[in-house]
């Protein structure tokens, strides 16, 4: 499952000034504290009356942000001018969008966005660090904002703009991003011809495959279907070649859905490529074959068991995806709750017995167990674990 944005607002109004106006990078620019934002529109009048109106009702879809400005009776775009004057934050009504913002598009999801009204500018340099500047027209979600940080992996700074650019820059963005794997796919020459060509190369030890498999694109197109598959927090990738077209599916919370479908020509030279990362056999193409790598994918190490099938339309390939920073969730984190808790480390505190895990792909039974482990006093006790395969390592086990 794709991280989504809360739509929590717990962080108070706060600023954090570098050099100028420009260099603020706080994520928490407003809160629920109506009387605080109100003060920053002074001297506009609000009354009492109409400070105990801007909460929602219950069931309400409208945002605190549209109610404030239906009470201070001002247009959007002259609210986000005000309130820059007073946060020190920019206003930039038409941002242009740079390149250097990809990174926004390709790992913030879409529907997120549009409902957040949050749309990458470009990246840039302060301090020797990249930032990413983010246009909102919805300032009072510093939640969403520190999860955007944490999202992309970097700083952010904020400029206000009205939703209609908002919406357009998310617009252009995304479509980009559907660019980018159409370009990528469009940079492979894998007509006909050339997927007879390789798989004649097989027989030679597979010297046309691994070429296809070392060219750029090739590359890319795979290192794209492992970021976004990490990102969507899949924990399998299944390349399933048929008999007139190759589908990417990810397992998300153990159901298989359909995440890309590349032409079916490009179905050896994706194959190669994993069987190079993974160090298998790429000549053998007619016998099953299991292989393992370690790769980062942004900020996480990620462990890939990967199995390789023959089948009458090609090779079919699975990938397992191991997060290593999964060995660090607890039972909280998997949605145990507190009796049910109690009652597994009571068994797991005992010296002898057996607890059986059992659940479909996907369904967490390995984070659990490496969570129990994580609650047993590796310093007392002499602590030993008998796997096939060892998907993570803890320490003092």
């Amino acid at each position: 499952m794709s991280k989504r944005l809360p739509s929590g607002r717990r962080d108070p109004l706060a600023r954090r000034h570098g050099a100028g106006d420009d260099a603020l990078r706080t994520a928490s620019v407003v809160s629920d504290d109506f009387s605080r934002i109100a003060r920053l529109f002074h001297p506009i009048e609000i009354s009492p009356e109409q400070l105990r109106a801007f909460p929602r009702a219950p069931g309400s879809d409208e945002e605190p942000w549209d109610v404030m400005l239906q009470i201070l009776a001002l247009d959007e775009q002259t609210a986000l001018e005000k309130l820059a004057e007073r946060t020190g934050l920019s206003f930039v009504a038409e941002p242009r969008l740079e390149d250097s913002a990809q990174r926004f598009y390709e790992l913030v999801p879409p529907d997120d966005a549009r409902s957040r009204h949050v749309a990458g500018v470009e990246t840039v340099v302060e301090d020797g660090q990249p930032v990413m500047v983010v246009a909102t027209a919805q300032p009072m979600q510093p939640a969403t904002f520190s999860l955007l940080e944490s999202l992309l992996d970097m700083p952010i700074r904020l400029v206000l703009t009205p939703r209609g650019a908002v919406a357009n820059l998310i617009n252009r963005g995304y479509e980009q991003r559907g660019d980018l794997v159409t370009e990528i796919i469009d940079e492979m020459p894998l007509d006909e011809s050339a997927f007879a060509s390789a798989a004649a190369g097989v027989g030679q030890g597979g010297t046309d495959l691994l070429a296809l498999a070392r060219q750029t694109p090739v590359i890319r197109l795979v290192n794209m279907i492992l970021f976004e598959a990490v990102r969507r927090r899949a924990s399998d990738i299944h390349v399933h070649p048929q008999e007139e077209r190759l589908t990417i599916r990810f397992r998300v919370d153990g159901m298989l859905y359909d995440a890309f479908s590349p032409p079916l020509t490009l179905a050896p030279a994706i194959s190669t490529r994993l069987k190079v990362m993974t160090e298998l056999d790429i000549a053998n193409r007619h016998s099953p074959q299991d292989g393992q790598t370690t790769v980062r994918v942004g900020s996480k190490k990620v462990d890939i068991r990967l199995s390789v099938i023959p089948t009458i339309w090609g090779e079919r390939v699975v990938l397992r995806l191991l997060d290593q920073s999964s060995t660090q969730l607890t039972l909280d984190a998997v949605g145990m709750s507190g009796q049910m808790q109690a009652q597994l480390l009571d068994l797991v505190d005992r010296p002898y017995g057996m607890v059986l895990v059992t659940g479909p792909t996907g369904s967490g039974k390995t984070t659990t167990l490496y969570a129990c482990l994580g609650k047993i006093d590796r310093n007392s006790r002499n602590v030993m674990t008998i796997e096939d395969p060892v998907e993570y390592q803890l320490d003092g086990i």
